[in-house]
């Protein structure tokens, strides 16, 4: 059972409120009892944990396998950093239904996401400090006129304040390829000059620079948000760390995560499918669900060869940047820092978010930068980027040198296997690949948040595993 607010959510009676699962649930019976299939599903994500456990609980054999040593993909609970925090999918919507119908099979519990010590945002604008109140009449404020009330952090969102269609899925549509251009372009014609475009692109969370952001990918955000606070949804955590949700899942497979093996190449012929591993590892299935990321997927080979399309979709879709750096200080360190509170900036740090940690009275800081901003530190070594950040804070900050300890620095784009956040949909690339992604092959079926269509994040990741294992259990019926 989850508890959400004060009304419990079971297994049964979110299968009969979501209209996804109850599809999955209506294929024929036939479908449901095939003893004696083998599949095998690439990626220990939520994805492919979620596909694993449906096609197991309709009778399949299944072995997953991770590159990864851990379960839970891009879900990272930083355990040895206090206050546990989320160094990957860290928001969780009480109207991700399929999520929390998930964490209720496992078994874990999701409570309220309580920010709590969060300390007020201020911002830093080409070194020197702005509040909401300073900034209209700032100099260092290059917006037009009708927009200088409004901080950079929120004039990309009221800008695209109406989306050009209705349901959150209907992004994919035919009809919306005319949004599906240089966000750059379109924010001039709102008026933006080139520093206005660079200010609003500083921390741009959904692309590496607006230049190569699609408009419709920020408006498939933009929706996102606008129908999450429609259903009155509210922000819930996993007790104990998100991670615990893909390690509770994990636990319910009838056979353990093959974990340190790294997907090299699928062979699909005569109805099988053989995938090869880097550690020499070789299995055998039926079908398979490959849940990789496009950036690890790019790196495998297939035989046959994947069709053009798909393969031009993933040797050319990259995802978004993200570096995430973890430091403490004591309350006394953190006074004589000169640092306000949570910062907004332009600054090669990007943004601080600083909060109070528990019972303690310390502070922890969270910097977080985005897209071509974090090949300042990507291009380096763990050590020397961990340093240079450090250098780049108190630059501004000089207080604060000796006072902030780090405690961890995440690389998402830097990482072989995920090799960053999100996709980083380009102009034109949206209509013209989106679909090849989902697109099945020989044997072989793809899932991942970026192949969902109505949820993007955690849920679109559990969206996509449905499809992903409807699509086996028909093939194989």
């Amino acid at each position: 059972m989850v508890k959400s607010g004060n009304k419990p959510i079971t297994r049964r009676r979110f299968l009969a409120g979501a209209a996804a699962t109850a599809a999955f649930a209506a294929l024929p019976a036939a479908i449901h009892a095939q003893r004696g299939r083998r599949i095998a599903v690439a990626g220990a994500g939520l994805a492919g944990l979620h596909a694993a456990l449906l096609l197991q609980d309709a009778g399949y054999e299944v072995i997953v396998l991770e590159g990864r040593n851990r379960v839970g993909g891009r879900i990272l609970t930083l355990d040895h950093v206090p206050g546990r925090p989320e160094a990957g999918g860290s928001q969780i919507g009480s109207n991700y239904r399929r999520l929390l119908a998930a964490a209720g099979d496992a078994g874990v519990r999701l409570v309220a996401d309580e920010p709590g010590g969060s300390l007020p945002t201020s911002y830093l604008i080409d070194g020197m400090p702005e509040t909401r109140q300073s900034w209209a009449e700032s100099p260092r404020n290059p917006f037009p006129e009708e927009f200088r009330t409004i901080t950079p952090d929120r004039l990309t969102s009221f800008l695209l304040r109406e989306p050009p269609f209705r349901q959150t899925s209907d992004w994919q549509d035919e009809a919306m390829a005319r949004y599906d251009v240089s966000a750059s372009e379109w924010f001039r014609g709102q008026g933006l000059d080139e520093a206005g475009l660079a200010l609003l692109g500083a921390n741009n969370g959904y692309g590496n620079r607006f230049a190569d952001t699609s408009l419709l990918s920020l408006y498939r955000v933009v929706a996102g948000f606008q129908r999450a606070s429609a259903e009155g949804a509210s922000l819930l955590e996993v007790e104990g760390g998100n991670l615990r949700l893909p390690e509770a899942m994990a636990a319910r497979l009838a056979q353990p995560v093959l974990l340190g093996e790294t997907l090299t190449r699928v062979e699909s012929a005569n109805g099988e499918v053989r995938l090869h591993c880097a550690s020499g590892r070789e299995i055998e299935a039926d079908a398979t669900v490959l849940s990789l990321p496009v950036p690890a997927l790019k790196r495998v080979e297939f035989s046959p060869a994947l069709p053009a399309r798909q393969r031009e979709a993933l040797d050319t879709i990259v995802f978004n940047k993200v570096t995430q750096a973890y430091l403490e200080a004591s309350v006394d360190e953190w006074e004589a820092s000169g640092i306000p509170g949570s910062i907004w900036s332009n600054a090669e740090f990007g943004r601080l978010f600083a909060s109070r940690v528990g019972d303690s009275g310390g502070v922890r800081l969270t910097v977080w930068v985005n897209g071509d901003g974090c090949d300042r530190y990507d291009s380096l070594g763990e050590a020397e980027a961990g340093e240079r950040l450090m250098a780049d804070i108190a630059r501004v900050y000089p207080d604060a040198r000796g006072k902030l300890h780090p405690r961890a620095l995440v690389r998402w784009a830097a990482d072989p296997f995920s090799g960053g956040s999100w996709p980083a949909w380009a102009p034109g690339q949206i209509g013209r690949y989106y679909p090849a992604l989902r697109q099945p092959a020989e044997g072989i079926h793809f899932a991942g948040e970026h192949t969902a269509a109505e949820f993007s994040g955690m849920e679109g990741a559990f969206e996509s595993a449905e499809r992903a294992a409807r699509e086996v259990m028909a093939k194989l019926a």
